[in-house]
């Protein structure tokens, strides 16, 4: 719960959340932007996840993909063991939108300039699994999203379930007050493929767990923490 005079936070959104009602009006002294096609494009996405130490596939413009792996270098897959790539036609899009699954010769010939993800299906059948971590303010959790129809685990016939709630508390080296990360569990390890700064989070099970209230009372705790933070660095 919040102090009484901690200052007010206004949400500024393109879409509606379960718990945006808990946020406080347009005089607010501070603002959380979430936006749908906001935060990083793509290709600064899956460097920013290298950065913070986690396992990504291999990425880059579809043209230099396809030239790096002709060279034999031990740490970048050979084009024969890159079944698909994942081809990025808007770099900024979430929700299993703007992309499209190619070969990677088929990738060349279409969209030699385009962003691209080497593919990496977490199922043998090729449906789309992925699991998502998501902190809400100071709450934890982890999610899974399956698809029964299509490669995209976000999108067709999906199933998300709440596979569990962490203990309360904020990474340091990830000063957002709501973001998820997307990772495909194969082969014994999870790549991380999506940070997303404005994750949907009605219908995922979650609202069980955390309350509307709560919900808006941990973001709007982080966003004032956050700006305390920066203005004290400044």
């Amino acid at each position: 719960m919040l102090p009484e005079k901690s200052p007010k936070v206004r949400l500024v959104s393109d879409f509606h959340d379960y718990y945006d009602h808990w946020f406080d009006g347009c005089s607010a002294e501070l603002v959380f932007e979430r936006l749908s096609t906001g935060g990083m494009s793509r290709p600064q996405m899956l460097a920013y996840l290298r950065s913070l130490g986690l396992q990504v596939p291999f990425f880059g413009r579809v043209r230099d993909v396809y030239r790096y792996t002709l060279r034999g270098y031990e740490e970048i897959p050979r084009s024969d063991t890159i079944f698909a790539m994942v081809v990025h036609l808007d770099e900024r899009a979430h929700r299993g939108e703007g992309k499209v699954m190619l070969s990677l010769r088929d990738a060349l010939e279409k969209y030699p300039d385009h962003f691209a993800v080497q593919y990496i299906p977490a199922l043998p059948s090729g449906l789309g699994l992925t699991w998502r971590y998501l902190q809400v303010g100071d709450k934890v959790f982890w999610l899974e999203y399956f698809s029964r129809d299509d490669w995209r685990s976000n999108c067709g016939d999906v199933e998300i379930r709440v596979l569990s709630r962490e203990r309360d508390g904020y990474n340091s080296r990830v000063r957002y007050p709501l973001y998820a990360v997307d990772f495909i569990p194969a082969a014994g390890k999870l790549y991380a493929v999506d940070f997303n700064i404005a994750p949907q989070i009605k219908g995922t099970g979650v609202e069980e767990f955390l309350p509307a209230r709560e919900a808006a009372g941990a973001v709007k705790k982080a966003v004032i923490l956050f700006t305390d933070q920066k203005e004290a660095s400044n």
